[in-house]
C-alpha cells in the first residue's frame, strides 16, 4: 500500500511534502527521487535568502512555492495543472460567471468531479485551522487529496501527528475566513488549490 511522505515535527516544509505527495500519488516516486526534489528546491531557495526566509518564519502563503516546483517538475513528469479558483494573474476581476472565492459546497464537488476518474490525479491544497472562531488560525497547512467518498475528502498527508487532519467531511469546513465559525474551524484557501492529472 502506498504511503505519503511524511514531515518532520521541526520544519516548515509542507508545501514542498504536498508537492512531493502528489508526485508520489501520479507517478510513484520512491524516497530516493523525493529526496533529491527536496534537496534541489532547499538549494534553489537557499540561493535567494529572502525567499529561503519567508519559507522558513512562514511569512509566506507558499503559492508561488508551490507553482514554481510544480512547473520544474512538470519537465520530468509531465502534468497537467489548473487552479481554477486562482485569482487572474494580470489583477483584473475574475472572468464573469466565475467566482474567485467559491463555497465550500462548489469546492467540495470540483474536487469529487475531478478526483473521480480515479488514479492519475490529486489536488494540494492549503488550508488553515483554528481552535476557536474569534482566535486566529493555529496551523497553516499544505495538504494532497486523492480520493473523495460520499462526503468525505481523503488526504494523502505529510503528518503523522495524532491530531493530523486526515480527512475533511464536507460540512466541516468554509472558504472565506470570515466565515469560520464554532462547527467549522478549518478554512481551505481554494485560490491556493492545484488540481493535477497526469496528461495521457
Amino acid at each position: 500500500m502506498l504511503k505519503p511522505f511524511y514531515q518532520g515535527k521541526l520544519d516548515t516544509f509542507c508545501a514542498i511534502y504536498a508537492v512531493l505527495n502528489a508526485l508520489r500519488l501520479l507517478y510513484g516516486i520512491r524516497v530516493l527521487k523525493a529526496r533529491d526534489i527536496l534537496n534541489e528546491t532547499l538549494l534553489g531557495l537557499a540561493s535567494r535568502p529572502e525567499a529561503f526566509r519567508a519559507v522558513l518564519t512562514q511569512e509566506t502563503d507558499y503559492v508561488s512555492l508551490v507553482d514554481s516546483l510544480l512547473r520544474i517538475q512538470a519537465r520530468a513528469f509531465p502534468l497537467e495543472i489548473r487552479a481554477p479558483f486562482a485569482p487572474p494573474e494580470d489583477g483584473r476581476p475574475a472572468p464573469s460567471g466565475r467566482t474567485q472565492t467559491p463555497d465550500p459546497d462548489t469546492f467540495f464537488a470540483t474536487c469529487r468531479d475531478w478526483l473521480a476518474p480515479g488514479r492519475g490525479r490529486a489536488v494540494v491544497f492549503r488550508f488553515l485551522r483554528s481552535l476557536t472562531p474569534d482566535g486566529g488560525p493555529m496551523n497553516r497547512h499544505w495538504t494532497t487529496a486523492d480520493r473523495v467518498d460520499g462526503d468525505i475528502l481523503h488526504l494523502f498527508d505529510c503528518s503523522h501527528e495524532a491530531e493530523a487532519i486526515l480527512n475533511i467531511d464536507r460540512a466541516s469546513f468554509v472558504t472565506n475566513a470570515a466565515h469560520v465559525s464554532a462547527d467549522r474551524l478549518l478554512h481551505i484557501q481554494p485560490e491556493s488549490a492545484r488540481f493535477l492529472r497526469v496528461p495521457f
